[in-house]
């Protein structure tokens, strides 16, 4: 018993990794749920128990890393995610701007010489048209934030 008492100590440090609503919902549960599992495993034929117990741990280790990522998404959205589009809008324009001074200045520099400047003006033109349906979605999103600030909540937390 004294390998899985350990095992459960260490389970229950990993659990604390979890956010804090998150943790404090679902960490008795599942802390009950791995006590019970290596109780079966223990009881069962014994072959394999350290890499039931490893595989546990990388799948939790992954869990608590998803929950970060998710956490961390959820504060942006809610609480500076209007600063972030806007600042994206005008970085996509400025960039959308200076493609098409670009633009102009290979075909004032290309005029009368005969060059061909497809090779240059064709991938700038698709920058540049990138750019502007960048800063569209961005002013989309940067709205639809502003909206959503006001209305949004934690759903953990409640």
């Amino acid at each position: 018993m004294d390998g899985q008492a350990r095992y459960r100590r260490w389970y229950r440090r990993l659990l604390d990794l979890y956010p804090r609503p998150y943790r404090e919902r679902f960490a008795d549960g599942m802390e009950q749920t791995f006590t019970d599992l290596c109780r079966e495993r223990a009881g069962a034929a014994g072959r394999g128990h350290g890499a039931f117990i490893l595989w546990i741990f990388i799948e939790t280790f992954a869990g608590v890393i998803r929950e970060r990522a998710t956490d961390l998404a959820r504060l942006t959205m809610t609480r500076n995610a209007t600063d972030v589009f806007r600042i994206v809008k005008y970085l996509a324009l400025a960039a959308g701007g200076l493609m098409v001074a670009g633009i102009a200045t290979v075909m004032v520099l290309a005029r009368g010489t005969g060059e061909d400047i497809t090779g240059v003006v064709a991938p700038a033109l698709l920058l540049t048209i990138l750019s502007v349906v960048a800063a569209v979605v961005a002013a989309i999103l940067q709205g639809a934030s502003g909206r959503r600030g006001d209305e949004a909540g934690d759903d953990l937390a409640g």
